[in-house]
């Protein structure tokens, strides 16, 4: 029997809705579409009486989301691989079991994404678009007995030619083998520099790193890579925090983070933001101290320029590691927050009601969706009693870049930044003792707020000393007693009062 490759989806292929992520419908979870494909594979693997998996082309964020935001639940790889993440690496094999398991965390897109094989007659791929792809030769009454389970558990199964993830239509990065002629290489640059930088990428994203000063660290290095890790060598960290700071702030091109405590240790590397190149904080991004360092590395593969690279070979002296670098959603946000700069002007659809503190926004860009975020005080710079006035969903936008917050994949955005300030405006034009025609908004403990422009209040202090009080939506004429332009207040009385003011 010839292999066969069906799609399973819990949406109905022929009447499938167009969208980007494939966000579950209203009747299934992401979690409940998750169990439902795990389940239904399951049924494929005992079909296929399948008792290990192979790890394929793994990453460890990359494939649906580089955010940092996720769970990385206890299913993931490192729930997989309990204290050494690094097990989950081209080539790995782990009981089928521990496989569904490690399926699940990919399907409810924790972060992860890999394929899973056994031999050639039995594949998985899970899908950017709540999907999953299997590959089976197992017998016609196994697969109907399987597709039968996939099928009771609410899922479409729809035949198709060719899995789009099948790794012979990958595009992958080719590098050197990182063999004898690598390693000389990399002693030689260590007695010339003294020290080099070893990025060990066991997974797509998923890295450790290595400070290399002797040959005796070279050797013991060697002994702990992971099977077909990417290498590369960078030059060495340095102990000049600030002139990392410096760099940082100047922000030329997106760069991670990497540091060294002064155990030897390095935390996890980070996208290097504006912000962590400032020391006035209590607790500085990049701190100083004795045997601290601290270095760039290129983020954008177009930027990185190692001063060597290779990848490491089986036992054989054969490459046989996979590294996938097709296009994802991922790497096409990656891509749209490298090129942009704070200050830029971007247009956008409001996407979504009010998510806590704001709207999300899909920018106009392939990569932009729910992408922008417009939090409430940056929406407009009158006062507005609902979101329907200024950011409904589906509205068009023009808005400014306030911030880019590589760990969210967001992008803060100000309407009212390209707009101009109708207070300063008017308070430029004001003088003491004037007196103004308005309307009152808000009646407080403390006193009367009165509108006198468009976005602009004043508040009269104290009890409404002329007359009966008024009530909101009552014309009133006020007089000007002192503006405060650093706090945004205009203090008000009644004409009367402006003499007595001091």
């Amino acid at each position: 029997m010839a292999l066969q490759v069906y799609r399973l989806t819990p949406y109905e292929p022929v009447t499938e809705a167009r969208y980007d992520d494939c966000s579950p419908d209203a009747y299934r979870t992401r979690a409940q579409t998750a169990a439902a494909l795990s389940d239904a594979a399951a049924g494929f693997v005992r079909e296929a009486g399948a008792e290990r998996l192979v790890i394929g082309s793994p990453m460890v964020k990359g494939f649906f989301s580089f955010s940092t935001r996720g769970s990385g639940g206890p299913d993931g790889p490192a729930g997989v691989f309990p204290g050494d993440p690094t097990g989950f690496h081209d080539g790995a094999t782990l009981p089928a079991a521990a496989g569904l398991t490690l399926l699940r965390a990919v399907l409810q897109r924790e972060g992860a994404w890999c394929r899973l094989r056994a031999g050639r007659r039995f594949f998985l791929h899970p899908g950017h678009r709540d999907d999953l792809f299997v590959g089976f030769d197992g017998g016609e009454g196994p697969l109907r007995a399987a597709l039968t389970g996939a099928r009771s558990l609410g899922l479409f199964a729809e035949k198709v030619g060719r899995s789009p993830y099948d790794p012979a239509l990958d595009e992958t990065d080719v590098r050197p083998p990182a063999d004898g002629v690598f390693w000389t290489a990399v002693h030689c640059l260590v007695a010339e520099r003294g020290a080099v930088l070893l990025e060990e990428e066991y997974a797509a994203h998923g890295r450790r790193w290595h400070r290399l000063a002797t040959e005796a660290a070279v050797t013991a290095v060697r002994r702990r890579l992971v099977p077909r890790a990417r290498l590369a060598v960078w030059p060495d960290l340095t102990e000049d925090i600030e002139a990392v700071r410096a760099e940082i702030r100047a922000g030329r091109h997106p760069h991670l983070l990497v540091r060294q405590e002064a155990d030897g240790t390095f935390p996890a590397e980070r996208v290097a933001e504006p912000w962590m190149g400032r020391a006035d904080g209590p607790h500085p991004a990049v701190p100083t101290g004795p045997g601290r360092r601290a270095g760039l590395v290129p983020l954008q593969p177009a930027h990185r320029r190692p001063l060597l690279a290779a990848v490491l070979p089986d036992a054989d002296g054969i490459v046989r590691a996979r590294w996938r670098t097709d296009p994802t959603p991922a790497t096409g946000r990656r891509a749209l927050l490298a090129g942009l700069r704070i200050g830029d002007v971007v247009t956008g659809t409001v996407a979504s009601d009010l998510d806590d503190v704001g709207v999300h926004v899909d920018l106009d860009h392939p990569s932009g969706r729910s992408v922008g975020f417009l939090r409430i005080p940056e929406m407009s710079w009158t006062r507005f009693d609902s979101l329907d006035e200024v950011a409904p969903p589906g509205r068009r936008i023009r808005a400014q870049v306030l911030d880019i917050d590589w760990a969210w994949e967001r992008v803060g955005l100000s309407v009212k930044a390209l707009q101009p300030d109708p207070w300063r405006l008017f308070a430029d034009r004001l003088r003491h003792g004037a007196e103004l025609p308005g309307t009152v908004v808000r009646l407080v403990p403390f006193g009367t707020f009165v509108r006198v422009a468009p976005g602009v209040e004043g508040l009269v202090h104290g009890p409404w000393s002329d007359g009966p009080a008024p009530v909101v939506g009552d014309p009133v004429r006020v007089t000007v007693l002192a503006v405060d332009r650093p706090r945004r207040r205009i203090t008000l009385g009644l004409p009367a009062d402006a003499c007595d003011y001091g």
